[in-house]
């Protein structure tokens, strides 16, 4: 079994037996990993802690090459992120993300920019709109993983400037009007949402940020994201499901 020490934030943590922890990691240089935390659950045993959701460790584990899950042997705190623990608001974006990372994401293949983004996303959570700070972590992922529409023309006639364009999921791409007219699934979308979608996937996310949306683009988008997500994994995540339970609660703060 090879050593081995990378930068991991946790994203879910299952028991395992009276004392143990099975722990799913996004990790910076082995993408997701899942791992056994022995003893941890103890009485007073203060290394539970250390798996916290959303907590940014260092761990040292034993890696089996037959197995995908691995051994736990050392993790040191490099950030707690208890911020994100405190609101129920943050605590389900935070969760969303997580739940997203660890949906689309495969077992060790590394995506170092989604684990940038995770931290970026905890950092700007408790001080950004959480559906702009959404739209953007769920464009960014499917655009490191390989799985954003394609976006600059027609998948059909390869025409650029769209007066009136379409989106399709399961085509994975848009349309002109007269293209999209045999697609079953192709669903209008704005020109505002189209040049959204092409920025955020572009730009960096400090400039993404900066960049406004009107409230109708922002649910606009947010609709078509959970059509696209719907369509892939067959369901809708438990997270996203209790964050549109809670938008109303959310509205009145």
């Amino acid at each position: 079994m090879a050593i081995q020490k990378t930068d991991a934030i946790v994203l879910k943590t299952q028991k395992l037996r009276s004392s143990s922890l099975i722990v799913t990691f996004f990790s910076k240089s082995f993408g997701k990993l899942k791992g056994i935390a022995k003893g941890v659950r103890k009485e007073r045993e203060v290394r539970g802690a250390f798996y916290e959701l959303f907590t940014h460790l260092e761990i040292i584990f034993y890696e089996k090459n037959r197995s995908d899950l691995h051994l736990i042997s050392e993790a040191s705190i490099l950030k707690s992120n208890d911020h994100l623990r405190t609101r129920l608001e943050t605590i389900t974006y935070a969760s969303y993300f997580a739940e997203l990372v660890d949906s689309f994401c495969e077992v060790h293949d590394p995506h170092e920019e989604v684990f940038e983004m995770l931290n970026f996303a905890f950092r700007f959570i408790p001080s950004i709109s959480g559906e702009k700070m959404a739209r953007l972590f769920e464009i960014k992922l499917l655009h490191q993983i390989g799985l954003l529409p394609y976006l600059d023309h027609c998948l059909g006639c390869q025409k650029t400037n769209l007066a009136a364009p379409f989106f399709s999921v399961a085509q994975g791409g848009i349309f002109c009007s007269a293209c999209a007219r045999p697609v079953a699934d192709a669903k209008p979308i704005s020109i505002e949402a189209l040049n959204i979608l092409r920025y955020f996937s572009t730009h960096q996310p400090e400039e993404c940020l900066r960049q406004p949306i009107l409230k109708t683009i922002e649910k606009e988008l947010m609709r078509l994201m959970e059509f696209f997500f719907r369509y892939r994994l067959g369901h809708i995540l438990n997270s996203r499901r209790f964050l549109q339970d809670i938008q109303p609660v959310l509205a009145l703060r």
